[in-house]
């Protein structure tokens, strides 16, 4: 890939229809939760969304404009939820969110980017193998005692920085479930370091590209065949964008799909009533970005103006295949809990507001986002909110306690945890 110049038939043929704003016309249920882009939705200037996104892109790759701090600003301010990207290929063929994460590359290789809390990301990651800036031997500090993963395992359980050091109960949820079914697995102990999403994300792709490929070595020379995430984060890293740059093998599962598979095999079974009224949301990683990227070698065929065709066919990347039944199967298995959906969900799904380096550049933005997902959550009446991923963890409790909700929150293991009689 050549960086935004690969990109440039693909921003040539935006036509400014606005599309990537709002989930498709077909998939409305009310105006009220319309929208699936929080940055346009939030700061409701056309730069901010997928397609003004696309246009400052282009506008630097040919010259017209020059970075600026408040420009800088404009391109961070978004989650990366792919919210667009899923949009857009509902009438069209265009990719934003590919053309936003060069972007950011362009914008970090050019000295303007990333914004100063995304630097010190970095440099505690290169530093201390996390984001936090926590010291790495503290990293399994969380573990339960009585629980003990096996010495070597064809399977490692990846713990990830967040769960290991902000939210840890889901890490602890997720091995007490393991170790109460009998199931196989490792940790990599003080050889695991961060997966490199938060590097990724925010346009350092070098950096994340070196220590992706040492988690592979690490990896294989553990002789690991299967990685298990409770990060969605970590999940969509390995599962697709390791295999874009570098040789990978790996069988990649998000807890939820290892325990909708115990579920219906009888591994896991419940013994406590979970008597809840809760709904379901889709992290943007475990869900629609989790699709798997299919590389395409071709060439876009101008056949008339601002209309190209791909020849040969590309594959479309709708979001459709990410990982939305098991959680949901997992959920509608806990005796007397009850599951009700948001109007927008799977792939069109909106965003907790944490993910892209917002929650630490853009705290504000990130509650507000979050602010309106739990909107649409009380919405359906449910008395909680539940979902797979760290991150919307973190986000979604800052929101609920600065909003003063008396709705909770709780991520699937716990429940699945409750369900099993046992306590985080």
């Amino acid at each position: 890939m050549d960086g935004l110049k690969d990109y440039e038939k693909v921003m040539s043929s935006c036509v400014r229809c606005s599309n990537c704003k709002f989930i498709p016309a077909l998939q409305v249920k009310s105006q009220r939760f319309s929208t699936v882009c929080p940055a346009i939705e939030r700061y409701n200037f056309h730069a901010y969304s997928g397609g003004g996104k696309m246009i400052i892109a282009l506008s630097l790759l040919k010259g017209r404009v020059r970075y600026s701090d408040e420009l800088v600003k404009v391109i961070y301010r978004c989650t990366l939820c792919g919210g667009c990207d899923v949009s857009c290929k509902y009438f069209f063929d265009l990719e934003p969110l590919e053309v936003i994460s060069e972007l950011r590359v362009h914008c970090v290789e050019s000295g303007a980017g990333p914004m100063p809390q995304h630097r010190r990301w970095i440099a505690s990651i290169e530093q201390n193998h996390n984001p936090y800036g926590e010291p790495h031997e503290e990293r399994f500090s969380w573990m339960p005692r009585g629980v003990n993963p096996r010495d070597s395992s064809e399977t490692v359980y990846f713990a990830g920085c967040t769960p290991s050091y902000r939210r840890d109960e889901i890490a602890r949820a997720t091995v007490k479930i393991l170790d109460a079914v009998g199931f196989d697995y490792m940790v990599l102990g003080e050889d695991e370091y961060c997966c490199g999403s938060p590097m990724f994300r925010v346009g350092a792709r070098k950096q994340a590209l070196k220590l992706m490929q040492r988690n592979v070595e690490t990896l294989k020379k553990a002789g690991v065949k299967r990685i298990v995430t409770s990060c969605a984060g970590c999940y969509s890293m390995f599962k697709v964008e390791y295999p874009r740059y570098l040789n990978t093998d790996f069988e990649v599962l998000h807890v939820s799909e290892l325990l909708d598979a115990m579920v219906r095999s009888g591994e896991l079974e419940f013994s406590k009533d979970v008597p809840l009224r809760v709904t379901y949301h889709d992290p943007c990683h475990l869900g629609r970005n989790s699709e798997p990227y299919i590389p395409w070698e071709g060439e876009l065929v101008k056949v008339a103006s601002l209309v190209y065709i791909p020849v040969p066919p590309k594959p479309v990347r709708q979001g459709a295949k990410g990982v939305y039944e098991p959680p949901r199967n997992v959920l509608r298995s806990i005796p007397r809990l009850e599951l009700v959906e948001m109007e927008r969900v799977r792939e069109y799904a909106y965003c907790c507001g944490a993910g892209g380096g917002v929650k630490s550049a853009f705290p504000d933005f990130a509650l507000w986002t979050a602010g309106r997902r739990i909107e649409e959550a009380k919405a359906t009446g449910a008395e909680a909110l539940v979902s797979c991923c760290p991150f919307c963890a973190t986000n979604f409790k800052d929101a609920l306690k600065e909003r003063g909700e008396k709705m909770g929150y709780y991520d699937l293991t716990e429940l699945v945890l409750k369900a099993m009689g046992g306590a985080v």
